[in-house]
């Protein structure tokens, strides 16, 4: 039924190309031009179109307006006195959409060795002018074209170099060997939640995000040595804006497809006071035809979310911004009441999970000076999850039994102060603070059938502040050195750990397009909050809190960079990193082997007898290799590789390789677009990837057997590794343009080889053998989206 539904939406999309027609469509593009330091507005600056007679300047508020554009690819050349030029190459302009812009410009400072201008600069530089390595700009359009990425940040992320997957049905990431507890997301500035449904406690992915790309704007991620105003991070950011809403006229957005049915509306609430409107909102599409579909056998994921923005500049009071973000979801499997028809891939286990997530924000920018600001965030923000999972008793005509009682609640309130002061062309100052109020309620239990009791795995509830507050100081010597240095500090008041930690990087510029970067700083992270209340279930010891006295992980970073710009627009970057992790909790047993850097969750403790402690150390090193050719001339390629090693030692002091260590990953992405008639675009895109398998340690099966659960060999562990890991993904796009509407059918094919890669293994203590886990197979998607 699900392969004629998928053929006949494909027909209804390929019938809709027969309306395209071959007028020649225009649209508006608007945007402002800001100073890329201070953020005030530059008036008068020159913005014009390539190949073509258009053009206009800024007006006092920075804002500009250049109308009857034809739709396709246009560049666009920006210039003012005083200012380093700037080319924002092959925007997509289309009928159904008028597009805004937000230019930075960096101002010139004048010396003796002054560099000679060149059209040989940085498409992918971080809009954070404090980043001067691991780090990179990337756009919405960007989500939307690499394959597989179905508009997913962190799907998009793996991409880039130093970036693997932590498995096909979870866009959590592993950075450069580290677990992906270790990345922290940030919306307007401030820290929230993983924005994705499904995700496990303490993650920071899930299998479906939330975000939506109608919403994002220009977002910057970071893959180490982070500026001093990130904190709470160890191994990778996403610093994520959401774009203002249309302020001159409505605009609407419908879509349908695989992955729910959307819609976004935009506009202004007023022409004459600026203030605009942004609202986005999706439903799962399998929740609302499973029962015509008849999936009601299995697991079928149910979700929907809403994001918001709205935007209200005034005259003298600042810019105030109000934003927020929200979803619910639900995974449910109901086996039958037929024990003949369980078998090993039809377990006799019953699950329901819930899940809601939602933040809140407010956000007010201040202008003190034409060069300071004063920018101020407040947020609110909870995630809510209830898991019950439980099996069926033929002996008691199916009746259901419990084994598994869990909920989950988190909260946090959140205030950010920034004060941002651009002295000088030279001198750039900014210093911050933030206090977080994190609350929350665990009740978590699971029933021991040798026991024939109940036991709490996590129990408490209360909360605890987190205080950060850093200063960070752009020192540009030359136009050929620049020096960044910064100092962040933090408190957990949980149990008085604290952190100061020092950061500095230093960049030479050889000739524009040419550079060279050393950067190394401290980072810390407290661990999730459950993980302090994880109760010890060992009967000589007691119930009780054992894990309340860990310190905060701490992390440093050395990155050395050098990149150059050949053929004018290809950049080639290599990054050599080592990464010493130390304060790791590991467990406090000199026979075991865990570490909190090898776990993805909180549940990754379920293995945990003892205490754990602030012994353990970690090490990550190796090379990345970026060469990127960004969308021009009707193509684009990326290719990256990464050389590394990933260990752990343990609280014996012995050293393993981690869970992460694939050792090396090739990825290359590429894609060119079409013209089939006047108002079309037919794009396709292509991706190969190859790495090294995720880690197992090797389970030892007769030992398992007589103990009746999963014993691994000892002083072996993540020695086992599948065969290398393989997939190819593909991904067709057709843009059709009629008047004042565009439509887009695009389809994604994940691992159309449907290659069988190797998930993990585990001990089947009832059929008394280990069995593997495959990731996922060949798996299509398709939408269609209308933008009027």
């Amino acid at each position: 039924m699900k392969t004629k539904l998928f053929w006949a939406l494909s027909l209804v999309m390929l019938c809709l190309t027969s309306r395209a027609q071959n007028t020649a469509f225009t649209q508006s593009i608007k945007g402002i031009v800001i100073d890329a330091e201070s953020k005030k507005p530059l008036r008068d600056a020159a913005v014009t179109i390539s190949g073509i007679n258009k053009g206009t300047i800024t007006d006092s508020l920075g804002n500009f307006t250049l109308s009857g554009i034809p739709i396709g690819r246009q560049t666009l050349e920006v210039s003012l006195l005083g200012y380093e030029n700037k080319s924002i190459a092959e925007v997509l302009i289309s009928s159904g959409k008028e597009t805004f812009l937000n230019i930075a410009l960096t101002e010139k400072i004048k010396v003796l060795d002054e560099i000679k201008v060149s059209s040989r600069r940085n498409r992918l530089k971080p809009t954070n002018e404090f980043a001067s390595v691991s780090a990179r700009s990337f756009s919405v359009e960007d989500t939307k074209r690499y394959p597989a990425s179905v508009s997913d940040p962190g799907r998009m992320a793996q991409n880039f170099a130093g970036v693997s997957s932590n498995g096909d049905m979870d866009n959590s990431i592993v950075v450069r060997g580290n677990s992906p507890k270790g990345v922290l997301w940030r919306l307007e500035g401030i820290e929230i939640p993983s924005p994705n449904h499904f995700g496990g406690l303490g993650s920071s992915g899930g299998a479906i995000s939330m975000l939506s790309s109608s919403m994002l704007g220009t977002n910057d991620f970071y893959t180490g040595a982070f500026p001093a105003e990130f904190g709470n991070a160890l191994s990778g950011a996403f610093d994520l804006h959401f774009r203002n809403g249309n302020k001159d006229k409505m605009e609407r957005m419908f879509s349908i497809g695989a992955l729910g049915i959307e819609a976004s509306a935009e506009g202004p609430f007023s022409k004459k006071s600026g203030a605009s409107y942004l609202f986005n909102y999706r439903y799962s599409t399998l929740a609302l035809l499973k029962n015509f579909l008849n999936l009601d056998k299995g697991l079928v994921p149910e979700y929907q979310d809403l994001s918001f923005k709205l935007n209200f500049p005034t005259r003298k009071a600042g810019t105030f911004s109000v934003f927020g973000i929200g979803g619910t979801n639900l995974a449910e499997r109901e086996v039958e009441k037929d024990k003949t028809k369980w078998d090993e891939d039809n377990e006799n286990v019953n699950y329901k999970g819930r899940g809601k997530l939602g933040v809140l924000g407010l956000s007010h920018q201040y202008f003190l000076t034409p060069n300071s600001y004063l920018k101020t965030v407040l947020s609110v923000s909870g995630d809510w999850y209830k898991v019950k999972t439980d099996t069926l008793n033929p002996a008691t005509d199916y009746s259901r039994v419990d084994i598994v009682r869990s909920r989950f609640i988190n909260t946090a309130y959140r205030a950010s102060v920034l004060y941002n002061n651009k002295i000088s062309a030279r001198h750039l100052l900014r210093a911050g603070v933030t206090a977080s109020r994190l609350g929350f309620d665990y009740q978590s239990e699971y029933y021991d059938e040798v026991d024939d009791t109940w036991k709490h795995f996590i129990n408490g509830e209360g909360n605890a502040m987190y205080y950060q507050a850093y200063v960070q100081w752009k020192w540009r010597m030359t136009n050929r050195w620049t020096l960044n240095t910064g100092l962040h500090g933090s408190l957990f008041d949980l149990n008085d750990s604290k952190s100061l930690e020092p950061r500095a990087s230093i960049a030479y510029q050889f000739k524009p397009g040419e550079s060279l970067a050393l950067s190394a700083g401290l980072h810390s992270k407290p661990e999730h909050l459950s993980t302090y209340y994880f109760k010890n279930t060992n009967h000589s010891l007691g119930l009780q809190d054992i894990n309340k006295s860990l310190d905060l992980i701490r992390a440093a970073h050395l990155v050395l960079a050098y990149e150059r710009i050949i053929f004018r627009n290809i950049r080639v970057k290599a990054e050599a990193y080592y990464q010493h992790l130390y304060k790791v909790p590991v467990e406090k047993d000199m026979e075991s082997e865990f570490s909190m850097l090898n776990a993805g969750d909180v549940y990754g403790l379920v293995s945990v007898d003892s205490a754990l402690v602030s012994k353990g150390k970690g090490t990550n090193y190796g090379i990345d290799l970026s060469v990127e050719k960004p969308f021009s001339h009707n193509f684009y390629f990326l290719f990256t590789s990464s050389l590394f090693r990933s260990t752990y030692t343990t609280y014996s002091g012995k050293e393993f390789n981690t869970r992460y260590a694939r050792d090396y990953q090739l990825n290359l992405v590429a894609g060119k677009e079409w013209k089939p008639k006047k108002n079309q675009i037919l794009g396709v895109n292509a991706r190969i990837l190859a790495s090294g398998s995720l880690r197992e340690s090797p389970i030892d099966l007769d030992l398992s057997k007589q103990q009746g659960e999963a014993v691994y060999v000892k002083d072996q562990y993540y020695t086992k590794k599948g065969d290398p890991y393989y997939r190819f993904d593909i991904g067709i796009s057709y843009k059709i343009n009629s008047r004042r509407v565009t439509q887009s059918i695009m389809l994604d094919i994940q691992n159309i080889t449907n290659h069988q890669n190797l998930f993990y293994s585990y001990y089947d203590n009832d059929r008394q053998k280990v069995r593997k886990i495959n990731q996922t197979g060949i798996f299509p998607t398709m939408s269609y989206r209308v933008e009027f």
